[in-house]
C-alpha cells in the first residue's frame, strides 16, 4: 500500500521526504567539526557555515565557553548563536562592508556588536586606528573578548561602553543573547523582539554623537575618517545630531544600516551635506546605504 501511495504521488510530480532522513543527510557536512555541545546552533547555521567554507578552506569550528570559536583567515572570532554566524556571512562572504581607499584612515564603528566588523577592518592596510561603541554591557563584553583574541592584528584604540544620540541619558534596551544584533532603540519594532517572550531589559548609556566623533577627528586632521553605523534605530537620531552640529562635515564615508524609517530621511541629509552615495534595500524595514565625499578640503572649515 505504502509503494502504490509513493506512486501515485510520484506521478503527480511530488515526493515524499522522511525529514529524520533529510536531517540527518544535512548534518553529516557538520560532523567533521566534532561538536559535542550546542550542535543545534551550529545545525541551524548550517547554511552560513557553508558559504564561509566554500570562501574559507581554512575555517574551523570548536567549541568554547558557551558557544564556537570560529577561525580563518588569521582571525579567531567567538560566536554564540545563529545570528552571529549570519553577521559573519554579511561582512566576510557578502562584504557588505567592503570599501577600499588609497588615504590612511580612521573607522569609527557605532554599534561594534561583537566586534566583527572592527576586526574585518582591522586586516586592511589603509585603516590605522578604530573606534568602537557598544552600548550593551554583555555584548560589549564580547567585542573586548574577540579583540583580545586578535590581538595581534586588531587596531582598536578604544571601545566604549556607550551608545550615541542627542544628549546624556539612559535608555532600556531589550536584550536576547540569541539576538544582539537586533538590540537598539527599535525595541519590539524589531521583528526578532515582536514575540520574544525571553528578553530582558539593560539599562544603556547615551552620549553626545557631535561630542564624542568631535573629539575622535580633532585627533586626527590628516586622515580620511569612515563612519560605520548599525545601532538598530539609533542611526536616525545620531545623524540628525551630526547633520545639526555640522560635524557631518568632517566625515568622508558613512556605511550605514537604516531600520524601520525607510531611508529618505538619511538621503536627504547626506544629499543636503555633500555626500554621494547608494543605496540597497534589503526589505522594507531595512537597508544600506554607502556614502561617499570627495570635497573634504572645503568642508573641514565647517562648523
Amino acid at each position: 500500500m505504502r509503494n502504490l501511495l509513493y506512486t501515485v504521488i510520484n506521478n503527480f510530480g511530488y515526493r515524499i521526504i522522511n525529514k529524520k532522513n533529510e536531517n540527518t543527510r544535512l548534518k553529516l557536512p557538520l560532523r567533521k567539526y566534532q561538536i559535542k555541545e550546542n550542535f543545534n546552533i551550529l545545525f541551524q547555521s548550517k547554511y552560513y557555515i557553508q558559504n564561509l567554507e566554500d570562501k574559507f578552506k581554512n575555517l574551523t569550528i570548536v567549541n568554547h565557553k558557551e558557544g564556537f570559536l570560529v577561525g580563518f583567515l588569521d582571525l579567531n572570532i567567538y560566536v554564540e548563536s545563529e545570528e552571529e554566524f549570519h553577521i559573519l556571512n554579511e561582512i566576510f562572504v557578502r562584504n557588505d562592508y567592503d570599501f577600499i581607499t588609497d588615504s590612511k584612515s580612521i573607522l569609527i564603528d557605532i554599534g561594534a556588536n561583537i566586534g566583527i566588523t572592527s576586526l574585518f577592518f582591522s586586516r586592511l592596510d589603509f585603516v590605522d586606528k578604530i573606534y568602537a561603541f557598544e552600548p550593551v554591557k554583555d555584548t560589549f563584553e564580547q567585542a573586548q573578548y574577540n579583540f583580545r583574541l586578535n590581538d595581534k592584528i586588531q587596531k582598536i584604540t578604544t571601545i566604549k561602553n556607550i551608545g550615541l544620540g542627542k544628549n546624556s541619558r539612559k535608555e532600556l534596551f531589550l536584550f536576547d543573547k540569541n539576538c544582539k544584533g537586533n538590540t537598539g532603540l527599535r525595541g519590539k519594532s524589531s521583528p526578532s523582539y515582536q514575540n520574544n517572550i525571553s528578553a530582558k531589559e539593560r539599562e544603556v548609556q547615551i552620549e553626545s554623537a557631535t561630542f564624542e566623533i568631535g573629539s575622535i577627528i580633532s585627533e586626527h586632521s590628516n586622515r580620511k575618517v569612515i563612519v560605520k553605523m548599525d545601532c538598530e534605530g539609533g542611526e536616525y537620531e545620531i545623524l540628525e545630531d551630526l547633520y545639526q552640529s555640522g560635524m557631518i562635515n568632517k566625515i568622508d564615508v558613512l556605511l550605514l544600516e537604516w531600520h524601520d524609517k525607510g531611508s529618505k530621511i538619511i538621503e536627504d541629509m547626506l544629499i543636503n551635506s555633500g555626500f554621494d552615495y547608494f543605496s540597497r534595500h534589503y526589505d522594507a524595514l531595512t537597508g544600506m546605504i554607502y556614502a561617499f565625499k570627495n570635497n573634504k578640503s572645503e568642508n573641514k572649515n565647517l562648523s
